[in-house]
């Protein structure tokens, strides 16, 4: 008996579920207002860069959030507590000038008392050549459309930004539960590779921490998947790209280069980038943006 036609109406069957299934959820992606979103964390500076990232994202919009953690790292899911329980002290309505906050989008610069007139004049004078205001200006265009790339982030221009200060609620209203007030959960996987790790034993953990990763992904359906560099958001990005072309969720990945990382991508930004496994790479740096084109520049985000 002929397999052949078997083969291709198992293939067309297959076809017409991916179809439904991308349909489904492309129905139910445009209907949400809120955009289910799952933030990896690293140790050390990973996670407060990520945090500072965070600072600058309407919260409102990139909710329910699941922050994930490696097993080993205990430190990041005390961070994303405490980053939660500030953002929930704050009232949705109660916002402060961008002038009285940090921005995440730019560092403000010191003057040093010890410059002299001179310096300071000749400062102004290199400051309003007209080449050096069209390179400016260039580089704020540049940084705008970088930013829009994924939206609800403030820009410096935004008149207010919420403030992360704890405060008690006002005596007359009750407190509510806390867990109403949690807009957030955390997940743990298995790292991938420990730190001095051979390639060869790191095999079966890099595909149990995949497989951790699909049921992270297929759990919670996020639609954005922000990244921001360590090694154990590899499995996790691998898993959204499986699941999308699954037509099982619409998770975009976006991954954000540290800022120490001025002219060459880190290992997982160029596993990410060269892989496509991201679909939006963010770098801080013009140097870092020309040396990869499809990387989008987007100013000073810590």
């Amino acid at each position: 008996m002929p397999i052949a036609p078997f083969a291709a109406g198992g293939a067309i069957a297959l076809l017409g579920i991916r179809l439904v299934l991308a349909v489904i959820s492309h129905v139910s992606y445009k209907r949400r207002q809120h955009k289910r979103t799952l933030v990896v964390l690293g140790s050390g500076g990973h996670t407060a860069e990520m945090m500072a990232l965070l600072q600058g994202v309407d919260l409102d919009v990139y909710q329910p959030r699941c922050y994930v953690v490696a097993a080993t790292d205990g430190m990041s899911s005390q961070k994303a507590a405490s980053f939660e329980a500030a953002a929930a002290a704050v009232p949705p309505d109660e916002e402060a000038p961008l002038s009285n906050t940090n921005s995440i989008y730019s560092t403000p610069r010191k003057s040093s008392p010890h410059k002299s007139g001179l310096g300071t004049a000749q400062s102004a004078a290199v400051r309003r050549s007209p080449r050096v205001a069209a390179a400016n200006r260039s580089k704020q265009v540049a940084a705008a459309a970088g930013r829009r790339a994924l939206p609800g982030t403030r820009s410096p221009d935004s008149p207010a930004k919420r403030r992360f200060t704890q405060r008690p609620p006002p005596r007359d209203q009750p407190q509510q539960p806390q867990q109403a007030q949690q807009q957030y959960s955390l997940a743990v996987i298995p790292r991938s590779r420990e730190v001095g790790q051979s390639f060869l034993s790191s095999v079966p953990t890099t595909l149990r921490a995949l497989l951790a990763a699909v049921g992270v992904v297929l759990d919670h359906r996020p639609d954005v998947v922000l990244l921001n560099g360590p090694g154990t958001c590899i499995p996790i990005a691998a898993a959204a790209l499986l699941l999308r072309l699954l037509g099982v969720c619409r998770g975009r990945v976006v991954y954000v280069e540290s800022i120490a990382r001025v002219y060459r991508l880190s290992l997982s930004g160029k596993i990410l980038y060269h892989s496509r496994l991201a679909h939006t790479v963010f770098v801080q740096w013009e140097e870092l943006q020309e040396r990869y084109p499809r990387a989008v520049y987007a100013g000073r985000l810590m």
